[in-house]
């Protein structure tokens, strides 16, 4: 293959094919030569983008910080301006189809990398702490107390990220209602015994 041919993979090609590998076979296996292997490329295509494999596994944690957590919630803010509207939508992320089954895969994948890796584990405690952080500004839009939009945040969140682990069995339909009915509950600004979310079907 020609170094010209090399050259048409782009650094966002690279990223890419080691996001899918992290996904499907875990942190261990995104080696150069996996990847050069799997995209059908030498090994000098790498070297023309990165210097090595670490600066790799950087751009990777980069990519996911963007894709999974600033556009997101830059999207649900040019979705709607009313902070209920995008805590539902939050809510039922990940139970949208292919797509949301494969964020979650890759998610999984980057938490058991960060269990081991100091770096890894500074860009998932840096998304955790954005992300929160976002929810709980909504919870605060909608008339709830600092302290209590903190918890209902970290609640919430616990809920997000178990959504891809718990009765993955179960329909979309299944899930969507009871994520809708969960974030109705947890919005709702008033005591639990006379909560209207809380005894619904």
């Amino acid at each position: 293959m020609s170094i010209m041919a090399n050259k048409r993979l782009s650094r966002a090609d690279w990223v890419n094919a080691a996001t899918q590998v992290l996904a499907t076979s875990g942190i261990d296996m995104v080696r150069v030569d996996n990847l050069a292997k799997k995209l059908k490329i030498t090994r000098g295509s790498f070297y023309y983008h990165f210097d090595s494999r670490k600066e790799l596994l950087q751009a990777v944690l980069d990519s996911w910080r963007l894709k999974a957590t600033e556009a997101v919630i830059e999207s649900l803010k040019m979705r709607s301006s009313d902070s209920k509207e995008q805590l539902l939508e939050l809510i039922a992320l990940p139970l949208k189809g292919d797509k949301a089954q494969k964020a979650a895969s890759i998610e999984i994948s980057l938490r058991a990398w960060a269990r081991r890796d100091e770096i890894a584990r500074a860009t998932v405690d840096e998304v955790d702490s954005y992300r929160i952080s976002f929810i709980e500004d909504l919870f605060k839009d909608m008339g709830h107390s600092p302290q209590q939009a903190k918890d209902l945040a970290h609640l919430m969140y616990s809920f997000l990220i178990a959504s891809s682990l718990v009765e993955p069995e179960a329909s979309e339909d299944v899930r969507r209602e009871r994520a809708q009915r969960i974030a109705n509950f947890l919005a709702d600004n008033c005591p639990l015994s006379e909560c209207k979310f809380r005894g619904q079907a």
